[in-house]
């Protein structure tokens, strides 16, 4: 028999199967179908009645596409703060292959600079070693996982919007601390990059250039899928087709009313303009 602690778990439990049901706009004999469930088995969980097996608890989340830490609220440390930052190099490095479906998927970056999918080897070598002040032993594990995780990306990514501030744009071109400790020529060399993925992929990468008042990340986090790292950015990879769509009208949003420039070749010509100034 079921403690009250028990109890009240997995009436939790069952609630946010509920919670998910509605969200994603499934229905339960749509759901006991995909899982294999009877359906009166299902309502039972669904309403509280009946401890699921973990048996059934994975078929419910493997459908739902939702992990069994974020429905046994085992997601404590959503935002995890690494003690080095090779840990963390390699967690998101082992994570590529997951975030990536079989069609690509959307990859969505809300950040106060640009992306690291934009840093050539050189130069995130130089900040493993000049800003993050990795001990010489870490540096080539932590490069060996940046390496990788740009493998993943060129071989499975078909789009990417990226997010960032303005203010952080201009000190990262003009070299304002802590990008002092880069090369001039690098930091070029990823700008202009940048501006001929904007000119020469229209349909693959965009980039919405924000005021810094308006960095924010106000989504529901759902299995483990938004991670901060790097310079302070928030990487959005959500396999759920609703989820993803309530996401994407937010970045509109950030396009079309927050966005510091409303065409791409505004924000080209700002982006060049701030090469300019530096040389």
């Amino acid at each position: 028999m079921n403690t009250s602690k028990d109890s009240k778990k997995d009436n939790k439990i069952s609630k946010k199967i509920k919670d998910y049901i509605n969200t994603f706009g499934i229905t339960a004999k749509n759901l006991s179908k995909e899982t294999g469930i009877e359906l009166n088995t299902l309502y039972s969980i669904i309403n509280g009645h009946q401890q699921p097996s973990v048996d059934k608890l994975e078929r419910i989340c493997s459908t739902l596409q939702i992990s069994m830490d974020a429905l046994l609220d085992l997601e404590v440390n959503t935002f995890p703060v690494y003690s080095q930052k090779v840990d963390e190099s390699l967690l998101l490095a082992k994570f590529e292959d997951v975030w990536f479906g079989q069609n690509g998927g959307e990859r969505i970056v809300v950040s106060r600079n640009f992306s690291t999918a934009n840093q050539s080897e050189k130069m995130r070598r130089i900040i493993y070693k000049n800003i993050y002040r990795l001990p010489a032993d870490q540096v080539e594990p932590a490069m060996q996982a940046f390496l990788k995780r740009q493998k993943i990306i060129d071989k499975k990514e078909k789009s990417r919007i990226e997010i960032v501030v303005q203010s952080e744009i201009i000190d990262f071109i003009k070299q304002r601390e802590p990008f002092n400790l880069i090369d001039k020529e690098l930091i070029h060399e990823c700008v202009n990059g940048i501006i001929n993925k904007l000119e020469n992929n229209p349909l693959s990468f965009d980039l919405i250039i924000i005021p810094r008042q308006f960095f924010s990340v106000n989504y529901e986090i759902i299995n483990r899928e938004v991670l901060v790292f790097d310079f302070g950015s928030a990487l959005f990879r959500q396999t759920h087709p609703n989820i993803l769509q309530n996401f994407l009208k937010e970045v509109e949003k950030y396009k079309y009313n927050l966005a510091c420039y409303s065409d791409r070749e505004s924000t080209i010509e700002f982006l060049r303009r701030q090469l300019d100034e530096s040389n």
